[in-house]
């Protein structure tokens, strides 16, 4: 069975799009979603929104009542694929603790979404994506905000994809 590890992004929209995707790509009955909430300064919110003891608060718990997650999650399910949640907590660099997830649960590709940033932005606010791409010792599929024209190319996506080749 292959494990694909897809982060979640902050818009619900976003996740259905890489959700949808992956159910597209992978082989819904023989792949594993490992789906992924980066807490960066929000866990303790969530922990007091949520009402939990912080000493009890399990982070893959917490992951899983993000909106962001139940969204994927609930994507991935209908369309026939295996889900865990797996919540983590980061401080800064966003793109090194999910190449770290992908190495510990010897994944087989990762799933991420890309949106539009400046290269002023990337520069000032760095870029998880940008660090996944360069680093990563597994495939990356990244899906692009402009998702409908990039639909006309899904059958190359997916032939390069069960060939190992590289995208």
């Amino acid at each position: 069975m292959d494990t694909i590890v897809v982060p979640v992004a902050h818009h619900n929209r976003w996740n259905r799009q890489v959700a949808n995707i992956a159910a597209e790509l992978e082989d819904v009955s023989d792949t594993r979603a490992l789906v992924v909430y980066q807490f960066t300064d929000d866990l303790e919110s969530t922990i007091e929104h949520l009402d939990v003891d912080r000493q009890a608060a399990d982070v893959d718990e917490l992951a899983a009542r993000k909106s962001g997650v139940a969204e994927m999650v609930e994507t991935l399910d209908e369309r026939g694929m295996s889900c865990s949640v797996r919540g983590i907590e980061t401080a800064e660099e966003k793109g090194e603790e999910l190449l770290n997830l992908v190495k510990a649960e010897d994944a087989d590709r990762i799933y991420m979404y890309s949106r539009k940033r400046s290269p002023a932005g990337k520069a000032i606010f760095g870029s998880g994506l940008q660090t996944v791409l360069f680093n990563s010792s597994v495939p990356v599929v990244v899906v692009p905000p402009k998702l409908a024209r990039s639909l006309r190319r899904l059958p190359q996506f997916t032939s390069n994809l069960t060939r190992g080749s590289p995208l």
